[in-house]
């Protein structure tokens, strides 16, 4: 069965929205579903954080081994570690990449954010060619807008912490919307960029070989790496409530490599809160991501 077609069948039962683009970089061989279609990145978005901040990096603007101290104002929910350790702990900015990426720490990113600015993220996007990565939304407006929460002044982490246990996300939110006004991409891009750096022309060769072995250090591993072998997958998964992604680079060896975005957003109805049902739509969704990198691996330019 053509790669295309095991791919489609993988996500037929499920009844979701998908955006997917693949590439064996060697040949040009590619698999896509929808690869254009802009779709809310979740903490996917943190790549294209990385790649602006090692190219200011490579400008002089500050070096990866300066630090960054630690805030109450810039604490963030959901992923990570950093939002629960105490003020005046000061990361490194590389330190800070390295959360961002392989645990999807939010405070690391929105620390990075402050550092970079968005537009300056969204921009650098734009002088590689892709069209299609909009980084527009702070941590504090993604999770006002999810939460239906004013997003000026910015919530705080209280009221960030008590909507997250309180409220439903807002589906009609800004956060849901495909859109360039939200952090959004297309398959197609994102697979694009994740070569870029593989490649070494989303920066300088050095900054770029970093960034490499940051995302190859990536813990959270359970979608499209799950079944391949440890290292041999660079990428970094999003997670929203409905919206499960996964993006990066799978390494058959140095020289053999597909690229890959993989967006989806599940329009099953859940309930508010916490729920087996929820449990189970993510299971099933991840178990498909799974199975979608075992056949890249497996077939893809082959």
């Amino acid at each position: 069965m053509p790669v295309q077609s095991q791919i489609e069948a993988v996500f037929a039962p499920l009844g979701i929205e998908v955006g997917f683009s693949a590439t064996h970089l060697p040949t040009g061989a590619t698999v896509a579903i929808n690869p254009h279609a802009l779709f809310p990145t979740a903490s996917v978005y943190k790549i294209p954080v990385m790649v602006e901040v090692y190219r200011q990096a490579d400008e002089g603007r500050f070096k990866l081994s300066d630090r960054l101290e630690l805030t109450d104002a810039q604490r963030i929910i959901g992923s990570g570690v950093l939002q629960k350790l105490g003020n005046g702990l000061a990361p490194t900015i590389r330190d800070l990449c390295m959360l961002m990426i392989i645990i999807s720490d939010n405070m690391a990113t929105h620390m990075l954010q402050e550092l970079v600015g968005n537009a300056n993220v969204t921009a650098t996007m734009r002088r590689l060619g892709l069209q299609n990565i909009n980084i527009s939304l702070s941590m504090p407006e993604l999770f006002a807008h999810g939460y239906g929460l004013p997003p000026v002044p910015p919530p705080s982490y209280d009221e960030m912490q008590a909507a997250s246990r309180d409220r439903d996300m807002d589906y009609a939110g800004l956060s849901f919307h495909r859109v360039p006004a939200n952090t959004t991409s297309s398959a197609a891009d994102m697979a694009a960029l994740s070569a870029m750096i593989l490649q070494g022309k989303a920066g300088s060769a050095a900054g770029c070989a970093d960034m490499m072995t940051i995302l190859r250090a990536q813990q959270l591993r359970e979608r499209v790496p799950r079944h391949l072998p440890a290292g041999a997958v660079g990428n970094k998964t999003g997670t929203f409530r409905k919206v499960r992604n996964d993006a990066g680079v799978i390494l058959r060896s140095e020289t053999d490599a597909v690229s890959f975005g993989l967006f989806t957003y599940d329009p099953t109805e859940l309930p508010v809160g916490n729920s087996r049902l929820l449990s189970r739509r993510n299971s099933l969704v991840n178990d498909a991501m799974a199975e979608v990198g075992a056949i890249l691996w497996d077939s893809l330019g082959v």
